[in-house]
């Protein structure tokens, strides 16, 4: 009998954030923070110059797979919040997540493999026109002054978070590993909006 390698994945610890949301690579989040776990959080970041797991909450705890973000700046708001703009860095497979005795989440964080680069297909070119309709919004053009328009992957990234797909489908779309596969699984689901929309 042939034992086959243990194959070892590197992890680091990082904290977990998990939010009713989903952010990609280049997705840019910016933050309310005035929980005493995340303002301690966001110090501690800062201080190590690293980032925190973004992930997608669940009823009952939260995606395993999520998105390191980098704290881009921050600022003291007019309400008296600490205002945070974070830009998504990378995927991340979360491991062996524990919470601390102040409520924070920490786990085992290893990077998942970049997606290949892909060009839009003429195919999906309604979606580019989807997009930039929405960046005309002064929410999102407030976000995104640029988006490479001919990226796949960075087109089906920010219709995924703009769209008003349910948190389980932008998940699910989140995970998939192929740009040209989630443009079409995105089409599919804007057809279904638009039917229900006329119901």
């Amino acid at each position: 009998m042939t034992l086959k390698p243990v194959i070892q994945i590197e992890t680091v610890a990082r904290p977990v954030f998990p939010l009713p949301l989903v952010l990609f690579p280049g997705g840019r989040l910016p933050l309310q923070i005035f929980e005493t776990r995340y303002l301690d959080m966001i110090r501690q970041c800062m201080r190590e110059q690293s980032g925190f797991v973004v992930t997608m909450a669940r009823q009952e705890g939260f995606s395993d797979l999520g998105c390191e973000v980098a704290i881009t700046d921050f600022d003291q708001l007019d309400n008296g919040l600490l205002g945070v703009m974070c830009v998504g860095q990378q995927k991340m497979q979360l491991f062996n997540p524990r919470q601390q005795s102040d409520g924070l989440w920490l786990a085992d964080a290893a990077p998942v493999p970049i997606e290949s680069a892909q060009v839009v297909d003429d195919v999906h070119l309604v979606l580019v026109d989807l997009l930039g309709n929405l960046q005309r919004h002064p929410a999102v053009s407030g976000l995104y002054q640029e988006i490479d328009h001919t990226d796949a992957f960075e087109v089906g990234a920010r219709l995924t978070e703009l769209l008003p797909f349910d948190l389980e489908t932008k998940q699910a779309l989140f995970e998939l590993s192929d740009p040209v596969r989630r443009l079409a699984e995105i089409e599919a689901q804007v057809r279904a909006l638009e039917l229900r929309g006329r119901r």
